[in-house]
Formats: structure tokens, C-alpha cells, sequence
């Protein structure tokens, strides 16, 4: 994984930064904000199998299974166009701040933790 930096990226006219972090040897997180602002738009979930981390995996799987590589691993990395097209996405649909996961190509917010109805002190 290179740098974790804060990228500069202009979409559609406005200017954003954003940034990528390795979440798991198969997830990355991309963090998107507007220049000039602290609070994130959004917290995007990529899959992304990390070679260097899955590489016995992958071994296996192009020695058995080559024509099923590409769809048992999520191998392209998080680039420009990559951010521009989830900046894009995450516009169309009114920037509800939070985290997504992108899933098939489609960005859906990720499913919460279930709350625990509190107890009373009776137990």
C-alpha cells in the first residue's frame, strides 16, 4: 500500500480531498471530504485484496481455478478515477454523511450494529 497521503482532487467543479486506508488484507476505506473542511462526507468500504497479504490464496486459486481469478478477488487499486466516480455516486444521492460500502460497483450504507435494548436496574 503506498502513502497513506491526503489527496487533492477537483469533481465536477468542487474540491475535494480524500485519503485511503487499508481496513483488512480485503478492504480499504476512502475517505472523502470537502477542501477546506474537517468533517469527512463520507467513509467509502472498497474491497481490495491486498497481494502481498493474500498472495498464498491467490496462488492457489489461478493454479485451480484461473478462469474464477478475477471474480474471487477484488485486485484494482483505489485511484483518481476510482475516487471521482464514488465522489459522484455519493453526490447523487445527497451526500447523507456516514459510511457505504461499495458492493457490485453500487454504494450502500453500511448495515449499523444492533443496539441493545438498555436494561433497567432490576436486571
Amino acid at each position: 500500500m503506498p502513502k497513506q497521503r491526503v489527496r487533492r482532487i477537483v469533481v465536477d467543479g468542487g474540491i475535494y480531498r480524500w485519503r485511503v486506508r487499508p481496513v483488512d488484507p480485503n478492504w480499504l476505506i476512502v475517505r472523502v471530504w470537502r477542501d477546506g473542511e474537517r468533517v469527512p462526507l463520507a467513509d467509502l468500504r472498497v474491497p481490495f485484496d491486498d497481494p502481498w497479504v493474500n498472495y498464498p490464496q491467490m496462488l492457489i486459486a489461478a493454479r485451480h481455478a484461473p478462469e474464477r481469478f478475477d471474480e474471487l478477488f477484488a485486485r484494482e487499486p483505489v485511484g483518481p478515477g476510482h475516487v471521482a466516480d464514488l465522489i459522484r455516486a455519493c453526490a447523487g444521492q445527497g451526500w447523507r454523511r456516514g459510511a457505504f460500502e461499495v458492493v457490485e460497483g453500487e454504494i450502500r450504507p453500511l448495515p449499523t450494529p444492533a443496539v441493545r435494548p438498555m436494561l433497567d436496574a432490576d436486571g
